[in-house]
């Protein structure tokens, strides 16, 4: 396992293996030091998980008297109590020898007016005092009496502070397959970041699959306004559908908000594959949207024409792709059978049974390529066999459509003797394939068979169906000037429905 740590410009890479006192002093305000954590960038460098690969948020007050030293800080969460905690020596390396026999807290107001003083009486190495009046900021000023161990004496050691957030990691993606094989180990990478900006934090990585915890990285550092990737990796021994979740546990200094604390996702264990790599996707959406282009075309009379067109789309769609690779050189001088099918809702949608002779060399695909178009099913085959590289690409496709769209082009050049010529053309056309009710998935089966092949390989996957609803913006900065020049283009649109993704293998594929 790995944590990868990055914030601002900063990426670092940590390996690990997993496994009271009134008379003390006058109520003089302390200076409050600035609540601005500042990020310095740095090129990424290897550190142990012990070891903080920075710490640019604030530190505990710290402060020494004779042989006593003293920390302190004040962190404020999510509830609005404030801990006010003490300890001789330091948080990070534990407390030093001695006894807190007494700490006065001071706090003053943003005007520097004293606000309370309260008073506490001990004999341990550490105290904390709660208090629910000391908002976010607030200046402190705490007054120690530390008795020294195996003396009769005393130190006193006074320490200035402001109150700051407590630390917030936050879980915000587990990152990893959506399928794999069985038994073969799965990587997986979990990011955590700091949100409050103010002080790092200490904590523990930890992934669970099903409920039960089967991979960790201890003790990992986030620093203020930082973020870190846990890497995770885990064997699953059966097939079936799998939940994993990525939980941040046993933070410190405790979290502000700890229900931000876990980030979930499943994977689904399937039987090894006879391709390398597939990756299968479904979609059912309405769409509404208009892109606007300029360009220019060289006429075979030599005219510059400028073509200024607005496109719209709109209307339903349903489509799936399944493609994947076959880590070998397929006979492309013989014929090769691709035969597919696509079902939903317990009906069959499309079914393919395309026979490819010899395939032709395709220059700049760099293979020997081609496809088939079945009109009166919208079902869509396509191969290419690349024996430069080692394998065979195939993919299949299927749509049903009802969508209108229209094109309106302004076309202009001007002829050698200066005369604008213009022409308008406008097109209404519709695409129009039928649809299928939907279930809550939808299955894809591909079967690939070649001259020299005994048996077909076969590849089948199946996604869960989920809701999508996607706006989309651009507008090139060319398109403001009128007349919009060349080179100017902007999409708008709007695309909801539902959609499902799954994938399995690598790409591109490992040369044997």
């Amino acid at each position: 396992m790995r944590i990868v740590a990055a914030a601002s410009l900063l990426a670092c890479t940590v390996a690990f293996t997993s496994s009271c006192m009134d008379t003390i002093s006058s109520p003089t305000p302390p200076a409050a030091p600035s609540l601005t954590a500042s990020l310095a960038p740095a090129h990424p460098v290897s550190h142990p998980n012990s070891e903080k690969y920075r710490d640019a948020g604030f530190h505990p007050a710290t402060g020494r008297s004779g042989s006593a030293v003293v920390s302190a800080r004040a962190l404020r969460g999510k509830s609005g109590t404030t801990d006010v905690e003490v300890t001789t020596g330091t948080f990070d390396e534990g407390p030093a020898p001695g006894t807190l026999a007494r700490v006065q807290v001071k706090a003053f107001t943003p005007s520097g007016e004293l606000a309370f003083t309260d008073n506490h009486n001990g004999s341990s190495a550490a105290a904390s005092f709660s208090y629910t009046t000391l908002p976010h900021g607030t200046p402190l000023q705490l007054q120690t009496i530390v008795h020294r161990t195996g003396d009769p004496g005393s130190d006193v050691v006074t320490l200035n502070d402001v109150v700051h957030f407590r630390p917030d990691l936050v879980a915000w993606g587990l990152q990893g397959r959506r399928s794999a094989p069985v038994g073969a180990a799965v990587n997986l990478r979990g990011f955590v970041y700091e949100g409050n900006g103010e002080l790092g934090a200490r904590a523990d990585c930890v992934l669970y699959v099903d409920g039960t915890a089967v991979d960790r990285a201890s003790n990992i550092w986030v620093d203020a306004a930082g973020s870190v990737d846990c890497a995770m990796t885990h064997v699953f021994t059966q097939v079936g559908t799998y939940s994993l979740e990525l939980r941040v546990e046993n933070v410190r200094p405790s979290d502000f908000d700890d229900s931000n604390n876990r980030v979930t996702t499943s994977i689904a264990i399937v039987e090894p594959s006879d391709f390398t790599f597939y990756s299968f996707q479904a979609w059912a959406i309405a769409d509404t949207s208009w892109w606007h282009s300029v360009s220019t075309l060289l006429t075979w009379e030599g005219n510059l024409e400028t073509w200024d067109q607005i496109y719209t789309r709109q209307g339903t769609a349903q489509f799936a792709t399944l493609s994947g690779l076959i880590h070998r050189v397929l006979n492309f001088s013989a014929p090769i059978t691709l035969r597919g099918e696509m079902s939903t809702n317990g009906a069959t949608v499309n079914t393919v049974d395309d026979t490819y002779g010899s395939l032709p060399f395709v220059d700049w695909q760099g293979g020997y390529c081609d496809y088939k178009y079945n009109f009166d099913t919208r079902g869509v085959t396509y191969i290419c066999v690349y024996p430069s590289s080692g394998y065979t690409y195939v993919q299949y496709d299927w749509t049903g459509a009802n969508i209108h769209y229209t094109s309106n082009s302004y076309v202009y050049y001007w002829d050698p003797s200066g005369a604008l010529h213009e022409a308008w053309y406008a097109n209404n056309y519709s695409d129009f394939a039928p649809m299928v009710t939907l279930g809550p998935d939808f299955s894809g089966r591909l079967s690939v068979q070649g001259a020299d092949d005994p048996q077909p390989l076969t590849v089948q996957a199946t996604v869960q169906f989920e809701p999508t609803d996607l706006y989309f913006d651009y507008v090139d900065p060319s398109c403001a000037t009128s007349p919009a020049p060349p080179g100017c283009f902007e999409l708008h649109g709007h695309t909801v429905g539902v959609m499902g993704y799954t994938d399995y293998g690598g790409w591109p594929p490992n040369t044997p």
